[in-house]
């Protein structure tokens, strides 16, 4: 596959190319391992520094068991309340615990606003306070550029603002959880003094149990006061209820006649008690003789009547009837309809039909009978009542009046003695109160500190650290453009590395110059590493031309041109360098050319130079240089686009081994896409971890987008070799790096 299909194959692929393995991933953090190490050093000693200087907190806890006084002190729900059960009483009680009212006793019980912990304005100033260049000014000019407000709060408040203030710092301390569904409740206080932590939970409990202790007697005082406020009003009621109950007695003379109307009385309950038994005896004896008499009606079999099917003669009767049909129906088939013996069973079976609707009809007329006695009973009893009713009427209608003051007088009287029993004991139970809820146990001075917990903050610290390390390097990665290794070539490009070139950092003198006066160093040898990869392009056709192009101004192409140009002509080969770069001339300034020199761009312009008039040579190295010329304006893509440029590159091919073609940037010019085609190979430049990928990849698609690209390989410009060997392939480090030895 030619290098224009392998790059367009990697282009397309890009995405997948340049995903990282997990292999990757962890080759990128041992590459960068010194920084991760520093950046987690760096962030551990700053979060030690921190957790060392947090101020410790101490917590103590004091434990209630509440709802513990189930039973009522008094036998009355309006006088005190009831015992507390449940998950919703348990929560109820603990908003109780935290609410401000209990905070803002316990502040003034142990005077907590003289503690700077609590009260911010006793703290003193810090040392960065004190820099503050503004307390230099006076206060005026501060207040007069707003830079200090002005106090427009009265002293009231003021002082409602900083209790306000208390109370809040407070509950921000107090933590109150219920401890596993139970009724047991967990009162927590954190403080910087481990005293005050224990003094607070303590005094916490203690004035929620004072609070409901006097929520109880003030409940009980209430209603006690209450109770004997009715009484009063109920104990002139029964009075005046009794008295009017003995006056109607009198006016009504219902003393002497009250045993003659009880007399009465008790006969119209007796008779109502008669009449009803009367009632129900006649509705049932009317339901069974409208049974019979439907059933006759509609000639359907008495069999369902309840007297019928208790009847003991209709039973055997239909017994016999059940026998001699059986018998009837066996001897059917065996005599016939018509045999004697059939008929007279016939008539049996009639005679004993007609028995029973005999029997039935004697069943009828004793319901019927039945029925004319119950209507007769029914009727007497009424009259009678009717009779009883009339005597009475009149004792009557006075006694009921009177029974109905007696029940008021009654009733007045019950409730007197009610409520004279619950003040009773109600005024019995001040000063008895028990509370709801006791300390089970009490909060103790903590011997260590809560917070800060220092192993959990410098684990979590280490391993933020961590991360933070991990995730910096990978952002470094991410924003570094350049290109590092032959295998990120590979995978960003699908194109195969031909070198890689050092940079030289032990010596002060020019490359050009090193690879010739020290030809045995790494430099030169990784030119004469590039010299076979060129030779080994085409074993059956020599590489005779070679264009140098990179992406941008400044890669190294021309220094790479020069070196290998001059390391082929040290070797023996008749090697020419070509300056086609003409906008940028550098290989003129490597060889101390004046601008008066002829080169290429006289060459082209003048059909009457020949190369003998403008080559010059190296007297180091005995290589021809073909600089740019000194004519003046020239339009480069016209030159190379000759057929002139054509016939002098066929020349130069004819008498040299080997023709090395300096070219401009792809990025900047087209030159190079004219030159290609007019070379053997082309080589690509790029600077070792500077030129950013996005760019090498542009100049390559232009390079091979004409499709007649001939580009051998990228060659590596520039590496610095103490890094190199961390990001590339090991092979190269070894050569160039761990055995730089054999290099002079």
């Amino acid at each position: 596959m030619s290098n224009e299909s392998n790059f367009l194959a990697g282009e397309m692929s890009e995405e997948n190319a340049s995903t990282l393995s997990l292999g990757d991933y962890f080759h990128v953090l041992w590459l960068r391992r010194q920084l991760l190490i520093n950046v987690t050093a760096f962030i551990v000693f700053v979060a030690v520094l921190v957790i060392y200087q947090l101020a410790p907190r101490y917590t103590a806890a004091t434990q209630l068991l509440v709802g513990i006084n189930a039973a009522k002190v008094v036998d009355i729900e309006q006088v005190l309340t009831g015992s507390m059960t449940g998950d919703s009483a348990v929560i109820g009680e603990m908003e109780v615990i935290k609410s401000r009212e209990i905070a803002r006793k316990v502040i003034e019980t142990l005077k907590l606003d003289q503690y700077p912990e609590f009260n911010k304005s006793l703290v003193p100033p810090g040392f960065l306070a004190n820099l503050n260049p503004l307390n230099l000014l006076p206060e005026s000019w501060l207040e007069a550029t707003g830079l200090k407000s002005i106090e427009i709060r009265t002293e009231e408040e003021q002082r409602e603002a900083l209790q306000t203030g208390l109370i809040n710092d407070f509950l921000s301390k107090l933590t109150v959880t219920q401890i596993k569904r139970s009724q047991v409740i967990n009162i927590a206080f954190q403080s910087a003094d481990p005293k005050l932590a224990s003094k607070v939970a303590n005094t916490i409990a203690d004035k929620y149990i004072i609070g409901q202790l006097q929520a109880k007697f003030d409940a009980t005082k209430k209603a006690t006061d209450w109770l004997n406020d009715q009484l009063g009003e109920l104990r002139n009621k029964v009075a005046t209820s009794e008295q009017g109950v003995e006056s109607y007695r009198k006016t009504h003379n219902l003393i002497a006649i009250s045993k003659e109307v009880g007399l009465s009385q008790q006969q119209l309950s007796e008779i109502n008690s008669q009449l009803i038994i009367a009632r129900v005896q006649r509705a049932e004896a009317e339901a069974k003789y409208q049974q019979v008499e439907d059933i006759s009606r509609s000639g359907r079999n008495f069999d369902s009547v309840a007297d019928v099917l208790n009847s003991t003669l209709i039973s055997s009767l239909r017994g016999q009837e059940s026998e001699v049909q059986r018998k009837y129906s066996e001897m059917l088939v065996e005599f016939g309809a018509r045999h004697p013996k059939m008929i007279q069973m016939r008539a049996e079976l009639d005679d004993i039909e007609s028995k029973v609707r005999a029997e039935v009809k004697k069943i009828a007329a004793g319901l019927r009978n039945t029925l004319d006695v119950a209507r007769a009973r029914e009727s007497s009893l009424m009259s009678s009542l009717r009779q009883l009713e009339s005597k009475t009427t009149g004792n009557n209608q006075d006694e009921v009046e009177l029974r109905a003051l007696e029940r008021e007088s009654t009733a007045n009287k019950a409730l007197f003695e009610n409520f004279l029993g619950r003040f009773k004991e109600t005024a019995s139970t001040q000063g008895i109160e028990q509370a709801d809820a006791r300390v089970i146990s009490f909060a103790e001075i903590p011997t260590g500190a809560t917070f800060p917990k220092k192993n959990m903050l410098l684990l979590v610290s280490l391993i933020g650290a961590v991360f933070a390390a991990i995730s910096l390097v990978f952002v470094i990665e991410q924003l570094n453009p350049g290109v590092r290794s032959p295998e990120q070539i590979h995978d960003l490009f699908n194109m195969s590395t031909m070198g890689i070139i050092p940079l030289q950092q032990d010596s002060k003198d020019d490359p050009n110059d090193y690879v010739i006066t020290k030809p045995q160093s790494g430099l030169a040898e990784a030119i004469n590493t590039l010299r076979i990869s060129l030779s080994l392009l085409n074993p059956d056709a020599a590489v005779k031309s070679i264009l140098i192009t990179s992406s941008v101004p400044g890669e190294g192409k021309s220094t790479l041109a020069t070196m290998l140009a001059r390391m082929s002509a040290v070797s023996g080969q008749h090697t020419v360098v070509v300056e086609a770069d003409v906008r940028r001339p550098a290989i003129s300034k490597v060889f101390g050319f004046d601008k008066e020199s002829l080169g290429l761009t006289d060459l082209l312009s003048n059909h009457d130079l020949t190369l003998a008039d403008v080559l010059q040579k190296d007297p180091k190295t005995g290589l021809m240089i073909l600089s740019r010329g000194k004519a003046g304006y020239v339009n480069p893509l016209d030159l190379f686009a000759s057929k002139r440029m054509r016939s002098i590159m066929e020349e130069l091919r004819e008498k040299f081994d080997l023709v090395v073609v300096d070219s401009a940037p792809i990025m900047a010019v087209p030159d190079s896409r004219i030159l290609q085609s007019l070379v053997d190979k082309t080589i690509y430049v790029l600077k070792w971890d500077s030129t950013p990928k996005k760019v090498v990849r542009n100049g390559l698609h232009l390079l091979m987008k004409d499709g007649n690209s001939n580009l051998a390989g990228i060659v590596l410009q520039q590496i610095n070799l103490k890094q190199y060997g961390r990001y590339g392939d090991y092979s190269y480090y070894y050569h160039y790096g761990r055995y730089k030895s054999y290099y002079s």
